[in-house]
């Protein structure tokens, strides 16, 4: 009965002996390092609908676009006449495609079922969370017009449709190797950039005033060379980026949040559809991952400079993407194999 005792008083003293973990201390609570491409976790976006941005990719769910290999996630866009023939462009249809109304036509006379095979996946069946701290390790794609992001989407448009429920880009970027605005600033594969997204509704999407860069073009470097680790600090009060462990911008709204820091009192006015929420309101809701690789769109404004060919389509053609196509000699050789994949080592979340 003694030796019993004396062991229990030295588990006792063993216990009391480890330190308790520190007021604020993290937590890692979900992880991917990317054993697999697992079903269960990423849910995979079919649509050819566009998004807002008038792209040229359909997303499916095709290991030729989104696979895993030596515990790395690549996200690639492909050909659709590698597939289906250059002929199919022209008169065939993406009807098999869960994609909303008119990219499901036959594109004849019109312009051209769309020339790109991409990815997009998401965690919205399987995890999302409110407040932490975001990891994403990840090498960017080279090539001219395509356009990876790692972002994240309200669980629940608790809000409202988009804007209103907000949007938080942690890493974004125009994968050109040479590609300026009009005064000279590279904004190609040396620049990512950190963006939220709020709005009362679609006309009143505002984002500038919460918009970072971070920008390697003077050390000569881009962030398609390497991997680089993308960071987001999130609490109930503001939204932190981070690339490399280095601050590329903060955001503490003002007292009466993203309301007053959009002037939405002044411009639409109206009642404030974030009153009911905290002061970090759309941003105080659960939000989950998304990642995806796409390729033209509006992403890439009118009067930039490319070099040393200039943007294959104008908006005003009544086919801007058979444009695009039929002038692919001037872009896809900047396309080289894997090199225009996005490659993703890990994603970490801790609370």
């Amino acid at each position: 009965m003694w030796r019993s005792q004396r062991w229990l008083v030295v588990a006792l003293l063993l216990l009391a002996a480890v330190p308790a973990a520190p007021a604020g201390a993290e937590t890692l609570v979900w992880r991917e390092e990317f054993i697999s491409l697992d079903a269960r976790r990423w849910d995979h976006l079919v649509s050819a609908s566009r998004g807002g941005n008038s792209e040229f990719q359909y997303y499916r769910n095709s290991r030729r676009n989104s696979y895993v290999r030596d515990g790395v996630l690549y996200i690639r866009p492909t050909l659709t006449a590698q597939d289906y023939g250059e002929k199919f462009l022209y008169t065939g249809q993406l009807s098999h495609l869960d994609c909303n109304l008119s990219p499901c036509e036959t594109y004849a006379n019109k312009d051209i079922v769309l020339p790109i095979q991409s990815a997009r996946i998401r965690t919205l069946n399987s995890f999302s969370f409110l407040y932490g701290r975001l990891e994403v390790r990840a090498k960017m794609p080279v090539g001219d017009w395509i356009w990876p992001a790692i972002w994240m989407k309200p669980a629940r448009q608790e809000y409202g449709p988009w804007p209103a429920s907000g949007e938080i880009d942690v890493v974004e970027l125009r994968a050109n190797r040479n590609y300026t605005t009009p005064a000279g600033v590279s904004q190609g594969a040396d620049t990512t950039s950190s963006v939220l997204h709020f709005g009362p509704n679609a006309t009143y999407n505002v984002w500038r005033p919460a918009y970072w860069a971070k920008n390697l073009a003077g050390i000569g470097e881009t962030f398609a060379d390497d991997f680089h680790l993308f960071g987001m600090v999130w609490n109930e009060t503001s939204i932190t980026f981070t690339v490399d462990d280095e601050i590329i911008g903060s955001m503490t709204p003002p007292e009466g949040g993203f309301w007053k820091l959009g002037k939405f009192d002044e411009n639409p006015g109206g009642e404030n559809i974030w009153a009911n929420g905290t002061n970090l309101a759309p941003f105080d809701q659960e939000f989950f991952i998304v990642m995806n690789v796409a390729v033209g769109g509006k992403y890439f404004p009118d009067g930039w400079i490319n070099f040393p060919y200039p943007r294959p389509w104008n908006w005003t053609s009544p086919h801007p993407m058979r444009d695009f196509w039929e002038r692919r000699h001037d872009w896809l050789p900047t396309w080289c194999g894997e090199d225009t994949a996005m490659k993703v080592d890990y994603i970490r979340v801790y609370q």
